[in-house]
């Protein structure tokens, strides 16, 4: 049968996992919090993962990873991670490909490798609140995410033991959360400020369709970067009180940090927050000492505001590309746990001139939108493994009461034909015989005359010597019939069908019968042998009518969780490419092949050219980015199309295909018209990243754009 299908929030400093449960989706606890740390620690070689890990970051945040998913998918000479490298506390160095690798109290780990330890976490969760194995999961991903970043996370899942069913879209998710139910049009701007990254997305729903307009984003601005300004103040603030420089001391630049988001939340309650840090640092004679601020919520706006207008820009941006004002936004719907600070729900509530949707959770809804999509397109797959289970379980159920109604009926036979002791034992010891340990029947026992019923038995006494006695009912099993319930309306009949009624009243008879008849015949037994013998055909009879009755109740179970799947809302969700990707051309010009906001899945195709006379192979640099120059890009991959039909420049027609799944992952070919040569690439190792190398001209070896 097909396990659980989970959706799974991947955050920059808090994960979440959720899974659809009697048609409703609920988030699963970690250690009675509805959100994992995405945190990995490393302590004396023993390796900590999400709550304890985090614990574990207060006293020793040098050997304690967080944050990680702004590395995914990033070259070591990004500008990205230089940033990263100036404020964490530990050393971060190049893999021989390019790589990032975080070097962690003697441990080398690289950033999926982390990413796959907090899934594994998230995954652990999920199994112990569900009771049983989670192998596939619908994984968010920010919106902005490249192509290397989204196989990075794919590939962090998979190495956690996790089937990746889709990546979908951090915004994505929480605008099919906030819609799934509501059955009607809307358009909607989500803003998701998680505590890394910034998206924000336009969407509209027509009908069972959920369409993306269009996205933007910035994977370097989030909560970590508002806890960064107020720990950046109140340096400067005891920089400036005791003339000291604190650059030096990480370990109290650590503090500040902690401190600042410490008061940051407790200023989403409250006016102000009081920081109070003893022996903070050690001045130049070598004396500690304290420092203490006062943060009002004021002085917080004032120092996040560049940060505030920085997504606001970047909503601008989107709307534009959306080709709508910001009066056409039906709602407004704020996502990630930055988004509760007031100063960000005023600015949001400004700009687009409405209040902005309060009424679900904002660490939580990105999860629990994921797994509302799992459901949908895992819905058919788990109806149909529903309605195999009911089959299979009903098949025993019969099989079960046939055995028990054989025993039922030779007991009755019993009672009406007086045995001695002697008789009786070898009747028994037939009857057992008949009817195995395992619940089947030998087929010399079976009248297969009426398919699916059970006719007279006599163990080896003849027609002509059974007597008149009233006897049990003995129904006809109809094989199970679901057609009605899961044809094509939309809910189906509710009730159970015929065939499982029948079986379940004919189980309580025997129930009921059963005990009755045999308790009767255990009176006049009196040979040792005998009352063993009826001691075991009553075990067994009990041991049947309780399987029976367990996989009649299994098919009830079942029924309704196929009805349930098959009223499950399945929906059509087009997404768009989050950035532009095509190739180096001459000059190392980035020339587009899909541009921003196509949705997505999508195959588009355009003719090159060589660029000398007889040249016969060109190399094809994949590229993703914004800037007209390929360096200033994200090089994705590259491959040589060899064999290519000698002749002039200008003359070959190489036509280069790009196509993106669903996941928006990529895929690559090129093919020479005249020679029919071929080649193309999949970039499946997100660390095997490369970095262009400056002034290095396409020209040579490349292509050049067919005028």
């Amino acid at each position: 049968m097909a396990g659980p299908v989970v959706g799974i929030d991947l955050g920059t400093l808090n994960s979440c996992v959720a899974v659809v449960k009697d048609g409703k989706a609920v988030v699963l606890a970690d250690e009675a919090r509805t959100t994992t740390p995405s945190c990995v620690a490393i302590h004396q070689g023993r390796e900590l993962v999400g709550a304890a890990a985090r614990r574990h970051a207060v006293t020793s945040p040098q050997s304690t990873v967080i944050a990680v998913k702004r590395l995914m998918g990033h070259a070591f000479d990004s500008d990205e991670v230089r940033a990263a490298a100036a404020r964490v506390p530990y050393t971060l160095s190049a893999s021989p490909l390019g790589g990032v690798v975080l070097e962690v109290e003697n441990s080398q780990l690289t950033p999926v490798e982390v990413s796959a330890k907090i899934l594994a976490r998230v995954r652990e969760v999920a199994e112990k609140a569900l009771g049983e194995p989670v192998t596939r999961a619908v994984i968010s991903v920010p919106a902005h995410f490249n192509d290397v970043q989204r196989k990075a996370t794919k590939l962090a899942a998979e190495r956690a033991g996790l089937e990746v069913l889709r990546l979908i879209n951090e915004p994505t998710a929480a605008a099919f959360a906030y819609g799934y139910k509501k059955h009607q049009d809307f358009t909607l701007a989500v803003y998701d400020l998680g505590g890394g990254t910034f998206d924000v997305t336009v969407m509209r729903a027509r009908g069972d369709t959920f369409e993306v307009v269009a996205t933007d984003g910035d994977s370097y601005l989030g909560g970590e970067d508002f806890d960064y300004a107020i720990a950046e103040w109140l340096e400067s603030e005891f920089n400036a009180e005791h003339g000291s420089d604190l650059s030096t001391q990480q370990a109290a630049r650590l503090r500040l940090k902690e401190a600042a988001e410490k008061a940051k939340v407790e200023l989403a309650a409250a006016e102000v927050a009081q920081i109070d840090l003893p022996f903070l640092a050690v001045l130049p004679d070598g004396s500690r000492v304290n420092f203490s601020r006062t943060l009002s919520r004021q002085k917080l706006a004032d120092l996040c505001k560049p940060l505030i207008e920085r997504t606001l820009e970047l909503c601008d941006r989107c709307l534009s590309t959306a080709r709508i004002v910001r009066g056409e936004v039906g709602e407004v719907l704020l996502v990630g746990g930055q988004s509760r600070m007031l100063a960000v729900r005023d600015a949001v509530k400004s700009y687009f001139a409405k209040e902005p949707r309060r009424d679900i959770n904002p660490d939580e809804v990105v999860a629990i939108g994921a797994a509302l999509y799992a459901y949908s397109i895992s819905a058919d797959e788990l109806q149909q493994a529903a309605v195999d289970a009911a089959e299979d379980a009903y098949d025993v159920a019969v099989r079960r009461t046939e055995v028990a109604r054989k025993i039922v009926r030779e007991v009755e036979d019993l009672r009406a034909k007086p045995l001695d002791d002697r008789g009786l034992a070898a009747r028994l010891q037939t009857l057992l015989a008949a009817t195995q340990a395992d619940g089947t029947i030998p087929p010399e026992f079976n009248d297969t005359t009426v398919p699916g019923s059970i006719g007279p038995i006599t163990f080896g006494v003849s027609e002509s010597q059974e007597d008149d006695s009233p006897r049990m009912l003995e129904p006809a099993h109809e094989p199970l019939q679901l057609e009605g319930l899961l044809g094509n309306s939309a809910g189906g009949d509710s009730e159970l069908p015929s065939a499982v009624k029948d079986l379940k009243d004919e189980l309580l008879q025997l129930d009921y019968k059963a005990a009755e008849l045999i308790e009767q015949l255990a009176v006049d037994v009196r040979d040792g042998e005998a009352s063993k013998l009826l001691e075991v055909a009553k075990e067994r009879l009990s041991d049947n009518l309780e399987v029976a009755k367990d996989a009649s109740d299994e098919v009830v179970e079942q029924i309704k969780s196929a009805v349930e799947h098959k009223q499950a809302r399945r929906v059509n969700l087009r997404d768009v490419t989050s950035l532009p990707l095509g190739i180096a051309s001459a000059g190392n010009i980035f020339t587009v092949l899909i541009d921003q906001n196509v949705v997505v899945p999508t195959e588009l195709k355009r003719v090159f050219t060589t660029h000398q006379d007889g040249q016969a192979e060109v190399e094809i640099r994949v590229f993703q980015g914004r800037a007209r120059n390929v360096g200033d890009n994200q090089l994705l991959g590259s491959f040589v199309l060899e064999g290519i039909a000698p002749a002039r420049r200008m003359e070959p027609k190489i036509e280069v295909a790009f196509r993106i799944d669903e996941n928006g992952i990529l895929a690559v070919r090129a093919c020479d018209a005249e020679s029919g040569a071929q080649q193309g690439i999949r970039i499946e190792d997100p660390l095997g990243l490369q970095q262009v190398e400056p002034a290095e001209p396409a020209g040579e070896d490349g292509l050049d754009v067919e005028r």
